[in-house]
């Protein structure tokens, strides 16, 4: 405040002498002189002067208003002379100087008291009058400042002037000062209203020195931060480790979008060469099968034209015969009616009727009937290329369950193996033993989702293969069919394979499977089977009624002379995520 009183009054003096330079008169340049006397002083002085004290008018001892001055040097409020003179002599109240001339307004004086009461003014800025701002708790309360600390010692916020006791005094030094706070009684102890300086680890709450019991685990706030900060630090490394996770993971994502991505425009571009295959026979069986019959329409047309033209012809010499008899039936001359007499023409006998060859229905047409369909069938077996690297992700890992073998048969240490001794062992049958058919069931117990998995047949001459349901017969005679809880396919006889539906279905294969797939689809009631080799479809089951659990089932087929006396072998594949159960 004092240095803007200063620059204020260094501004006056230049005023001033720009008016004493104009020739101002004497009692301008008197004031000019006490007044550079009066800056001078308070320049030099290491206290502060109070100027506004200069300021005011010897009659009201208030400051200035509407300054004159009269020709002896002093300077009075208009309004106080003018009184002063309207009721005593002329003359100056302060010198006794008679004024002979009417006082006119001291410009410069004014100007001095303008800029004196500028710098008076506050600076808005610093009032606490904006949203969410915090006011210094010693302001007074017609005048409050925004706070520019808050204390958590004295538990209050100050403005700039009542802070300087914080930052000048020896025992403030210890306080604590942060940015002002807007609710700083929750700093307080509700209990003594002491600050909350202390922490209290087994009630997990902050306290003051006075509520400190024996045997509680206190220690200082800051300690307590600090351990806090700690934990804190330790928590964000733990979540910038788990980002880390999960953006590798989201890169394996993406790469793994892509792979599926690529595979299934790998199939997509598979099943449209298949169709477009497809579309490309049946474009030419239709031009085989179209093209007598457009040959025939051409000789239809013919036909139609040659017996037309022959007709019309025949009708003219009719009307020509008809014309010719009116003309002479007639004639009143019956030797001349009786020579005249035309010869009528005779009826006309040609075919009247229409030839189609019909060749084409009994033999063009059933030839290409069956051409096309083999060729259709050939291109449509490439869709099993699909159908088997889709299956694959379903892959299970089966594995024999002895408990539940024939007595003849033979199952290895690692479940993955059956064959027929030809010997009973000395096994004593369990519930879930097969006793007359030498069968054998394999884990898991499919409860639903999809299920895959590869057996190898090798060149047995006899095998069967497929699923049964969990709870189905498996004492004396088994009745092989999917209504008692069976859906597999058998070879026999060397080259026999069937399906056991009901009736049975005999199945006729191009090349004898090495290794067969066998799915299974619980929600589409599915069972399928593949030649791995060949990647071709062998037989489905439909709308299977599994109705529980199912479990593979196996069967090697007696060893007759040593003629089969090779193993079942269950393939190792890729285990999967699927619904299961032991």
């Amino acid at each position: 405040m004092w240095l803007e009183i200063q620059q204020t009054c260094h501004l006056f003096i230049l005023f001033l002498m720009s008016f004493v330079s104009q020739s101002l008169d004497w009692t301008c340049a008197k004031l000019f002189g006490q007044l550079s006397s009066l800056l001078s002083d308070t320049t030099t002085m290491t206290t502060p002067v109070v100027i506004s004290r200069h300021l005011h008018c010897p009659i009201c001892k208030t400051l200035l208003t509407e300054p004159v001055s009269t020709t002896c040097g002093h300077t009075f409020c208009k309004g106080c002379l003018d009184k002063h003179i309207s009721i005593s002599e002329p003359q100056c109240p302060l010198c006794q100087e008679p004024v002979t001339t009417k006082p006119s307004i001291n410009e410069v004086m004014e100007a001095l008291l303008r800029e004196f009461h500028q710098t008076q003014l506050p600076n808005l800025d610093l009032f606490c009058g904006e949203r969410d701002a915090i006011p210094c708790d010693v302001c007074d309360e017609h005048l409050t400042f925004k706070a520019v600390k808050s204390c958590l010692i004295c538990l209050l916020s100050f403005c700039d002037e009542h802070l300087k006791p914080h930052q000048s005094m020896a025992r403030f030094k210890g306080h604590k000062l942060v940015s002002p706070v807007e609710k700083l009684d929750q700093r307080a102890c509700k209990t003594h209203g002491r600050p909350l300086e202390l922490y209290c680890r087994r009630d997990e709450r902050c306290i003051c020195a006075l509520c400190v019991k024996t045997g509680g685990d206190v220690v200082p706030v800051e300690s307590e931060r600090e351990r806090r900060q700690a934990v804190q630090q330790n928590s964000i490394e733990v979540m910038k480790r788990m980002i880390n996770q999960r953006e590798d993971k989201l890169e394996k994502l993406k790469e793994s979008a892509a792979k599926y991505q690529a595979l299934l425009e790998k199939e997509q571009q598979e099943i449209q060469e298949v169709f477009a295959a497809l579309m490309e026979v049946l474009g030419k069986a239709e031009e085989v099968l179209l093209a007598p019959l457009e040959d025939g329409r051409r000789c239809l047309e013919k036909e139609m034209d040659e017996k037309t033209q022959q007709i019309r012809k025949d009708i003219l010499k009719y009307k020509e015969a008809i014309e010719f008899l009116n003309c002479t039936k007639n004639e009143e001359d019956d030797i001349l009616f009786i020579q005249s007499y035309p010869t009528v023409p005779a009826e006309f006998t040609d075919d009247w009727t229409l030839s189609i060859d019909t060749e084409l229905n009994f033999g063009t047409m059933r030839n290409t009937k069956t051409e096309l369909m083999d060729e259709i069938k050939t291109h449509l077996a490439k869709l099993c290329t699909v159908d088997i690297r889709r299956i694959h992700s379903f892959s299970v890992n089966v594995a024999l369950d002895a408990e539940t073998a024939h007595p003849h048969l033979e199952v290895s240490a690692d479940g993955k193996k059956v064959r027929d001794s030809g010997v009973s062992h000395d096994i004593p049958g369990g519930p879930q033993q097969f006793d007359l058919v030498g069968g054998v069931l394999g884990n898991p117990c499919i409860t639903s989702g999809r299920a895959f998995w590869v057996v190898e047949v090798g060149n047995k001459v006899g095998w069967e293969l497929g699923v049964m349901r969990d709870g189905a017969n498996r004492k004396g005679k088994v009745s092989y069919k999917p209504s008692e809880g069976y859906w597999a396919i058998m070879l026999c006889a060397q080259n026999m394979y069937g399906a056991f539906e009901d009736p049975p279905v005999q199945l006729h294969l191009e090349t004898k499977p090495q290794k067969l797939g066998v799915f299974v689809d619980c929600e589409e009631a599915l069972v399928s089977f593949y030649d791995m080799k060949a990647l071709s479809h062998i037989y489905s089951f439909t709308r299977c009624s599994f109705n529980g659990a199912i479990r593979p089932y196996f069967n090697p087929h007696p060893n007759k002379d040593g003629s089969n006396s090779s193993p079942l072998v269950i393939c190792p594949v890729n285990q999967t995520d699927i619904s299961v159960s032991k």
